[in-house]
């Protein structure tokens, strides 16, 4: 989350914990502790920030989503009361929750789903106020973290809220797209740092800013998402990468000139149009399926009009059989029966003319 050595900490112990992990599994619990440990390590060079400021509400929702892929292992709620951290909640997966006492009739943790766990509380009251840390653990990752503080609603002088009567510039863009933010200021102000921050009624989320440093620091929900350029002396630059109608609001940014002189600007941002449904590749899988599927179905419709040909055919071959056979006895029936009169006429004396018959057997 912070610049500095720490990533380059973060990453070597990352690349360590790969190796000994084929080694062996007991090595994920050593470079697990080695991580959670980072923050120990090295100290932030320019200080903590706040994620997401919020109104205190009876009813409010403490937003952590975890935005990696990665395998999560553990994730926390905790209270931060100046150097020390009360602990709400600890969620080990799949299915292990552990609720503190005094919050288990006033929160829960959402399940919907795994990256997931934001805090909701039922009817907070002004002790709710103050600074809250959500932590997700997971491999290969590390710890990721984020800090929440909640203000009263008339408390409002470290955050600017929402103002329906703010003038802002208008911006209108479609999904999936990047957009270029630009924040200008005069170029007489020496610019030490710049804030950016999406501005919401009841919320306003950090986004990052640039510092006299140089370098930038990014809120817990937008490294990744966003970059901010700082280099110039006239304006500064956001840019959104890959925007979808969540991203759609109001941008704030705040410059802070060394000679005592702030400018800010607003800007709405408007996502137009829905996502396309099918794309080109979408495209190419639905004819591609379509095309195996008719195959597929072509192919039964023969082998079963080629096994009920067989079976008839089979029929009629076993048909004409059962009627030769019956020819067959009925004609040997008839010379038995000949044969036998002739026979009896015989042994009785009689004479008679000799009586032909002709008997057709086929």
């Amino acid at each position: 989350m912070w610049p500095g050595n720490s990533r380059n900490l973060q990453d070597f112990l990352t690349h360590v914990a790969i190796a000994l992990l084929e080694m062996d599994c007991l090595a994920f619990l050593t470079v697990a502790v080695l991580l959670s440990c980072t923050s120990c390590i090295f100290v932030p060079l320019e200080g903590k920030h706040v994620d997401s400021t919020m109104k205190l509400a009876r009813d409010m929702t403490l937003e952590c989503v975890y935005p990696k892929i990665g395998r999560i292992i553990q994730m926390s709620w905790r209270k931060e009361n100046n150097s020390s951290k009360e602990k709400i909640a600890v969620f080990r997966l799949p299915y292990d929750l552990s609720i503190a006492n005094g919050y288990k009739t006033r929160v829960r943790i959402s399940n919907n789903t795994t990256n997931n766990k934001s805090l909701i509380f039922n009817n907070a009251d002004e002790e709710d106020t103050g600074f809250y840390l959500c932590s997700f653990h997971a491999f290969p990752h590390g710890i990721w973290e984020k800090r929440i503080q909640v203000v009263q609603s008339d408390d409002s002088k470290s955050q600017v809220f929402l103002d329906p009567d703010v003038t802002a510039d208008s911006q209108v863009t479609k999904p999936r797209r990047n957009v270029t933010i630009m924040c200008w200021h005069d170029s007489d102000i020496t610019v030490n740092q710049v804030i950016w921050e999406r501005v919401q009624v009841d919320r306003v989320d950090f986004i990052g800013q640039c510092l006299e440093s140089g370098l930038q620091v990014y809120g817990s929900d937008y490294e990744g998402h966003v970059q901010i350029d700082c280099a110039t002396e006239e304006y500064s630059t956001l840019v959104l990468w890959n925007v979808s109608a969540s991203d759609a609001g109001l941008y704030h940014c705040s410059c802070f000139g060394a000679n005592g002189k702030n400018e800010s600007g607003w800007t709405k941002l408007t996502i137009t149009g829905n996502v396309p449904l099918i794309s080109m590749q979408h495209i190419v899988f639905i004819a591609g399926a379509s095309a195996i599927l008719i195959i597929i179905t072509l192919a039964s419709v023969v082998a079963i009009a080629y096994h009920k040909r067989k079976k008839n055919k089979n029929k009629r071959i076993n048909m004409m059989k059962i009627f030769y056979a019956q020819r067959s006895h009925n004609c040997g029936c008839q010379h038995k029966a000949n044969a036998n009169r002739r026979q009896n006429m015989a042994s009785s004396g009689e004479t008679q003319d000799e009586i032909y018959e002709n008997v057709k057997c086929s």
